[in-house]
């Protein structure tokens, strides 16, 4: 199932690009994105390879562009001219790495990044089977160790996504290695600031830490340790406090626990798809869906 579909499914197709267009999982993804009409794309990257793998996957491409680039980083050129240009609304980053597509992305010349805005990830989890609620990492992907003020980005990005997902509650937990406040572990002392600063911009909004992962997850493991609020053993949105954190998290449920990871960047003028090189087409779709559902439409 691709994630929150039912909520886009009455807009038009977005246009959109894919960044380095250069292998079959790629091609077959925005095969299908353009078929259910998510996107309508333009495909940059080695046009005789799109073209030759278009034709295996017995894709018409008729009126859709296809921009020869002869490497990633021509491919992430072409594809932040285009959304400077608004040419398109939405990146997808195809078979590249995802340093290049962004440190092309954040060049002053492309004009992407939005005034005392940052950038940052956000992972929307659904587990098969419905076994549990969809549960939101960020950020695993993009901020390597946020500073506290990029922290204060974070937040306010994924609240800002959140707000479009239907029935959706948001009670947010700031992860640390515990809920005690200690100087030497900088996540939980973090945590302390980002709760001041929480009560007086969000002050209707769920949010506690800092919390250690049981004790957001595991309304047991709150219960034994006495901590109680809305937020511990019910979290549904987890601030990790660097990406090692958050990229094993989503790792391990996509790996271990069969879950599907839908996850895209915000915070720019256009959001961008960014997904690991073996996820398979179902994650490629959710996040599809997810960074359109994250446009002011």
């Amino acid at each position: 199932m691709i994630q929150n579909i039912d909520l886009i499914d009455k807009l038009p197709p977005t246009k959109s690009v894919i960044a380095n267009a250069n292998n079959s999982i790629t091609i077959n993804s925005a095969k299908q994105a353009t078929e259910i009409g998510l996107i309508e794309p333009i495909l940059v990257g080695d046009e005789a390879f799109i073209k030759s793998e278009a034709e295996k996957l017995k894709w018409q491409l008729g009126d859709l562009s296809v921009v020869n680039a002869r490497d990633e980083a021509e491919s992430a050129h072409i594809s932040c001219k285009l959304a400077k240009s608004d040419q398109i609304s939405l990146i997808i980053k195809g078979h590249m790495h995802t340093d290049i597509l962004m440190s092309e992305y954040i060049k002053s010349e492309h004009s992407l990044r939005l005034k005392k805005e940052k950038l940052s990830h956000i992972w929307f989890i659904t587990f098969h089977g419905n076994e549990r609620e969809p549960i939101i990492i960020t950020d695993g992907a993009l901020n390597i160790k946020p500073s506290l003020e990029t922290k204060k980005s974070i937040i306010s990005n994924v609240i800002s996504f959140v707000s479009k997902v239907k029935n959706f509650d948001p009670k947010i937990a700031i992860l640390s290695a515990t809920e005690e406040i200690l100087d030497q572990m900088e996540s939980s002392s973090d945590a302390e600031k980002l709760m001041e600063w929480c009560k007086k911009t969000f002050p209707d909004q769920k949010i506690f830490g800092p919390l250690a992962f049981d004790n957001a997850i595991s309304k047991d493991a709150a219960l034994i340790k006495g901590i109680s609020n809305p937020v511990a053993g019910n979290a549904n949105i987890i601030i990790v406090p660097n990406i090692e954190t958050g990229n094993a998290l989503v790792k391990i449920m996509v790996n271990f626990m069969n879950s599907i990871a839908g996850g895209f960047i915000v915070g720019g003028k256009v959001p961008v798809v960014i997904t690991s090189r073996s996820d398979n087409v179902e994650s490629r779709l959710s996040s599809i869906s997810n960074a359109i559902l994250s446009i002011d439409n």
